[in-house]
């Protein structure tokens, strides 16, 4: 990430081609497809939940399948699509930014309006599920706009140092100095979770809406904590920049920018995986209790960011090579139904998780376990392909893209797909 010598070399896309129409890259919607598979598993595996909840109920499950899921999520899931997600936010704005730049619009103030519209439908989300990300990429997208401007190497530096959550380690060092504790914001995670288990066990919609509303602060307490928003924004920038380098114009060209983005991320992976094991091992021969430990808890957090950054990367740098092989782009190639009604399906996923395991639907929380959970979710994700292939046949764009894009330009955009019509990047 810290190498940008590279950047010197690619020339910059002109800032208005010739033709007006973009037609849709495939690897890129295969890999929104392949971000929503893994956002849909990271969340079903613990029934949807958008928030803390009672340690024992993350406790419950020990037998050899849902340790399987457990762990499957912890390493390969959690934490990581969601980047992936973020990722392709920051190259989409690219290709529309340039897309309205062809049009000889005002970009900024069209994409500004867009990212309202984009609010107000995260805000309907944010209603029904705590967890909705489009309440975050609005405000940080805002900031994308600033940050369109910034030189190639002054990007790709700035993204490197929040992909790898440096601002919020930084922080923390101060915090331990400060208060002999890395947790600089204070969240009662007992309470919370005892609070929001009642709402999901036990609370009519009105009362999870309620509730929702109520724990905005606690989410955003959590991106800052965490570290997720300066995370997300790297990813933006990085995605962002990936547009700029036309690493997806032409993948064929890009293969050995991608084969050495593969082989430095599995090698960043393994080395991080290895670091940690010893930690563990080594933690637990001396039976260090983590809680008065400030510093070894820092420093599990910085493996935690570096190997859930690594592998992201490595997820991006994949799916580009497997897409060059033609029996796995004919395996992929599924996935871009998906990817084409990214925001349609995203809001339809929670949907069905609060109505499958919430009180006011099907009540199923804890009832199903999380490798039970796990086989649903891989059920409903087919189900969403067979069906976004469907819609797709008949549809130029999916429900929610056609009514979002749609707000945008203020003016009804042709649903019903005419033959021989090129649909353009969204």
């Amino acid at each position: 990430m810290g190498n940008v010598s590279f950047l010197k070399n690619i020339p910059p896309i002109p800032a208005s081609p010739a033709a007006l129409a973009q037609p849709r890259i495939l690897t890129i919607d295969v890999l929104r497809g392949f971000a929503l598979l893994g956002i849909l598993y990271a969340h079903m595996i613990f029934w949807y939940s958008g928030g803390p909840l009672p340690e024992k109920i993350y406790q419950a499950y020990f037998d050899i399948p849902n340790g399987i899921a457990i762990a499957l999520n912890m390493l390969f899931f959690n934490a990581k699509f969601f980047s992936l997600f973020s990722f392709l936010f920051g190259l989409s704005f690219y290709i529309q930014i340039k897309g309205l730049v062809a049009k000889h619009e005002n970009a900024t103030l069209r994409f500004a309006w867009r990212l309202l519209i984009l609010g107000a439908i995260g805000l309907l989300h944010h209603a029904f599920w705590r967890a909705d990300i489009l309440t975050i990429y609005v405000p940080l997208g805002f900031l994308l706009l600033f940050a369109r401007n910034l030189s190639n190497k002054t990007t790709a530096i700035l993204a490197a140092l929040l992909i790898l959550n440096i601002p919020t380690k930084i922080i923390e060092t101060i915090s331990i100095f400060v208060q002999g504790k890395p947790e600089f914001i204070t969240d009662n995670f007992v309470e919370n979770g005892a609070k929001y288990y009642a709402v999901i066990t036990q609370g009519t919609f009105a009362d999870v809406v309620a509730h929702n509303m109520y724990a905005m602060k606690e989410k955003l307490d959590y991106q800052m904590s965490s570290g997720r928003g300066f995370i997300t924004f790297g990813f933006f920038l990085l995605g962002m920049l990936a547009g700029r380098m036309q690493w997806f114009d032409d993948i064929e060209n890009s293969q050995p920018f991608f084969k050495k983005v593969w082989k430095k991320s599995g090698l960043a992976i393994i080395a991080v995986t290895v670091v940690g094991i010893v930690f563990g091992i080594t933690t637990n021969a001396l039976g260090v209790d983590f809680k008065n430990a400030p510093w070894l808890r820092w420093f599990g957090g910085s493996l935690a960011d570096a190997f859930n950054a690594s592998v992201t990367i490595f997820y991006i740098a994949c799916v580009a090579l497997l897409m060059l092989k033609p029996k796995w782009h004919a395996r992929l190639a599924s996935l871009s139904h998906i990817g084409k009604m990214a925001l349609t399906s995203y809001l339809t996923q929670s949907l069905f998780g609060v109505i499958l395991f919430f009180h006011f639907g099907l009540g199923l929380f804890f009832l199903t376990s999380p490798a039970m959970n796990a086989v649903i979710c891989f059920a409903v994700f087919s189900v969403q392909i067979v069906f976004c292939k469907f819609w797709l046949q008949h549809f130029n764009y999916g429900p929610i893209e056609w009514l979002w894009r749609s707000a945008t330009y203020l003016k009804w955009q042709p649903l019903i797909k005419k033959q021989n019509q090129v649909i353009q990047q969204a």
